[in-house]
């Protein structure tokens, strides 16, 4: 026992630095429950899919939708993030719920060049599971504007070039029908599919 006199205050301040550094791993490693802080009642809407079949919102009710707004000749943020959103993909398929808690949709705000080929093209260029997620376009360029605006979503065109302006955003809309959050695409450099993956996660389970 003199050892344990000795150095008693010295052990104690190593198993309580032990502590702290398994207490900081686990907190670390672990991410923190995403805020779910929109409340949005999602708009309804009637679009076209690859196969020229009728799709709206209500058809995947019951699951967590994963809504992008995008164009097939996006020079920039698009392809990146639909990379951004396999990866999420694949991640959701290891745990089960792609396809069956949890949909992906890919809307088109072109639909005068991304015809259902050209849509089908630029899908092609990324590992897609068509089974959970689907690719949309409307025939009206204006209608496909207000469906942006009217989930909160911003879009300007440049008749110049061509060429959008546009919101790099994720949308989330929960298993009732309401946008719960939006994420930053690949523009945001801090995004990471672990993180997409927990806001779907917090959805799926509520």
């Amino acid at each position: 026992m003199p050892i344990l006199r000795k150095y008693g205050f010295v052990i104690a301040v190593l198993a309580l630095c032990l502590v702290m550094a398994i207490y900081l791993y686990l907190s670390s490693s672990k991410e923190a429950k995403p805020n779910l802080d929109q409340n949005l009642k999602a708009p309804s809407f009637q679009l076209t899919d690859l196969d020229g079949k009728q799709v709206t919102l209500d058809d995947s009710e019951g699951k967590v939708r994963v809504i992008y707004f995008f164009y097939a000749n996006c020079p920039d943020v698009c392809p990146p993030t639909t990379y951004l959103m396999t990866q999420v993909q694949d991640k959701l398929k290891a745990n089960g719920t792609f396809g069956k808690d949890v949909e992906f949709m890919s809307i088109t705000f072109d639909p005068k060049r991304d015809t259902a080929e050209a849509m089908r093209k630029f899908a092609g260029k990324f590992d897609i599971d068509m089974s959970g997620w689907t690719f949309l376009r409307e025939d009206s360029e204006e209608q496909t504007k207000q469906l942006m605006k009217d989930f909160g979503l911003g879009l300007i065109k440049d008749d110049a070039t061509n060429l959008f302006t546009h919101t790099d955003t994720i949308t989330f809309v929960d298993r009732k029908g309401v946008v719960r959050k939006y994420l930053t695409g690949s523009i945001d450099e801090t995004q990471s599919p672990e993180k997409i993956v927990n806001v779907i996660d917090a959805l799926v389970e509520e």
